[in-house]
This record gives structure tokens, C-alpha cells and sequence, in this order.
């Protein structure tokens, strides 16, 4: 899966967006403030289908204090956030947005999706016809906060294949809705050096099912750098090696490509979201097989720039006599 396409409303860096497309490597330059809000509106997308990427945003945005995220629950896209800081809430709205924020994805599916879906569907005619005339899902989602901004709503407001669109909440709609948008969950995921990664590389190092992604980790530096692996070290902390030795020792960017590198190739992402142009990032696109399908890559030497629309300007008045003679 991957994107192709984002409309964004109502966040103060990008108060309004038409439909930016994107390729397979989005090349973003930046860090700049509507780049950021450009990735917190795609992040908002999927975090709506997850509580605990709920979670982590919420953290993100300085809303929340970090903490143990709740429990995951099934196929529910209405959730609520509580005790939301009103300054951090007010940093990301724009002026006159009523408190809202929205973002819609045109996504491409990918042949396992396009399977599950038909499968999903196969009492549904209308689902095989809107899939044929034209393979792509739109996600929209929506967040609002109450008029104190101490509380946050988010859910998916639309939920179309093709051009049709299906029924998220209540009794009409389809049960294979809820579970298909379940299965989107971790498709993204937006890269941070603050997160637990030695502890997530020694869970994927012992693990059966995960010890293939582990190994392609341990190669991704080379040829030119070290051979990366994960060990116990001080008071039985996971910590990274480099050929057989800490990896400190490449300096902060050896240990920074290494993390890099594991949220590549462990993230269980289709699509990353990176402030790097570090190479990995267009191989991880470009490789046959490929550990992702998208990338999006932040740096100052990046070719695609993100501007909010300018707001529609109206036509000036003018004063007329009263036989329709403008004044002079």
C-alpha cells in the first residue's frame, strides 16, 4: 500500500491543502512547519484506526503526557481523547478552523490487499465493480476538539473504494469494512529516534517470525559500515554493536543510521516517514524484494515543497449610484 494523495484542513502550518500527489519516494524539503503539518495530517489518518497510534501522536503533539497507551480495541473508528492540554491543542489549529482538523488519503492498494478485499466482499457486487473501475481506497478522518480544548474526537468520517463509498459507523454498515480498515493499522509509520528501538531489535533478534527482517537490519549499513547486531549490555539493557563492538564508537550518525535502518526493515510499515535523506531510505523503495512501498524523506536538499492554498479572495465591492453608475 501507499499513497497517492492528500487533501488537509484546518491545522495552523497548513490550514488548507489541495490534493498533493505523491510518488513512491517524496523527496520533502524541509524541516519546515507546513511539512511537519503535512505529516501529522497522514500520521492522523491512520492514528485513527489505532488506539495505541492514537496514542503516540497524541504524546507527539504535546497533548498527552507519555504513558502506558491503552489497550487496542476491535474495529472501532470513533475514539476520544481526554485531558488534552489547551495550549498544545491550540498549536495546531489554525485560525477559523473551528476546532477541527481533516485528511483525506487516496491510497493504492497492493495484491494481498486487493485479494483480502475481494474476499472481504464477495457478497458485495458493488465492492468487484468499484475495484475494477478504478483499484484505490480513500480514507477520510476527522478530529475535533471541544470548545475548551481539553478534549479530542477523532473518527473516520468516509471509507470509499473506487468512487463508492461504504458506511463506517452504525448498522449500515458492512462488517468487512471494520475488519479491512483494522488490517491498515501499522502501515505507517513515522520515524523517531525517541522511541525504544534496542528493545524492539532484541524482541525481532529471539523472534521466529520477525528473526528475517532482524537479519536484513544487521546488513543494511554495509558494505561501507559495520556489521550491526543487538546484545545485552550494562544492567541487561539491549544495546546496539557494530562489528562486534558499541556502536558509539561510529558516533551519533552510526547510531542514528543503525535506528534508522531498524525502522525500515522492523516497522512492519508499508510507507515511513523520515527527516533523512540518508540513502537507505530510496533503497528501502527501489530494492527487489523492498521492505516498504513508500518513503517519505524530510531534508533541507529535498525537491518537493509544501505550501497551503491561498485563500480565495474576494472581489472587491463598489459603490454604485443608484442607476448602476460606478462612482467616480
Amino acid at each position: 500500500m501507499y499513497i497517492l494523495s492528500a487533501q488537509v484542513r484546518g491545522f495552523r502550518d497548513l490550514p488548507a491543502a489541495s490534493p498533493i500527489e505523491f510518488s513512491r519516494h517524496v523527496d520533502l524539503r524541509g524541516p519546515d512547519p507546513a511539512v511537519t503539518a503535512l505529516g501529522d495530517a497522514v500520521e492522523l489518518a491512520f492514528a485513527a484506526l489505532s488506539t495505541s497510534a492514537l496514542h503516540r501522536l497524541a504524546v507527539r503533539w504535546g497533548l498527552i503526557a507519555d504513558g502506558v497507551p491503552p489497550e487496542e480495541d476491535d474495529n472501532t473508528f470513533s475514539r476520544e481523547l481526554l485531558d488534552c492540554d489547551p495550549i498544545a491543542a491550540d498549536a495546531l489549529l489554525a485560525p477559523g478552523s473551528r476546532r477541527s482538523l481533516h485528511v483525506e488519503l487516496e491510497l493504492h492498494l497492493d495484491p494481498p490487499q486487493f485479494g483480502q478485499l475481494r474476499e472481504l466482499a464477495a457478497r458485495e457486487p458493488e465492492v468487484v465493480t468499484a475495484l475494477a473501475a478504478r483499484p484505490t481506497i480513500r480514507l477520510g478522518v476527522g478530529a475535533m476538539f471541544t470548545t475548551s480544548l481539553d478534549a479530542l474526537a477523532v473518527h473516520v468520517d468516509a471509507f470509499h473504494v473506487g468512487d463508492t463509498r461504504f458506511a463506517v459507523h452504525g448498522k449500515d454498515s458492512p462488517k468487512w469494512v471494520g475488519r479491512f480498515l483494522a488490517g491498515m493499522r501499522d502501515r505507517f509509520h513515522r520515524f523517531d529516534l525517541g522511541d525504544d528501538i534496542p528493545d524492539a531489535l532484541l524482541d525481532a533478534a529471539t523472534s521466529r517470525d520477525r528473526h528475517a527482517a532482524y537479519r536484513a537490519w544487521q546488513a543494511a549499513l554495509q558494505p561501507s559500515g559495520p556489521h550491526l547486531r543487538i546484545a545485552r549490555g550494562t544492567d541487561d539493557r539491549p544495546t546496539m554493536l557494530g562489528d562486534g563492538l558499541p556502536l558509539r564508537r561510529h558516533g551519533q550518525a552510526g547510531v542514528d543510521r543503525a535506528s534508522l535502518a531498524a525502522a525500515v526493515h522492523l516497522s512492519r510499515a508499508d510507507i515511513l516517514w523520515a527527516e533523512s535523506d540518508d540513502p537507505i531510505l530510496q533503497a528501502a523503495v527501489e530494492a527487489t524484494p523492498s521492505p516498504l512501498e513508500q518513503v517519505f524523506s524530510v531534508a533541507p536538499s529535498g525537491t518537493v515543497s509544501v505550501t497551503a492554498d491561498r485563500p480565495e479572495e474576494k472581489p472587491a465591492l463598489r459603490a454604485r449610484r443608484a442607476w448602476g453608475q460606478p462612482r467616480s
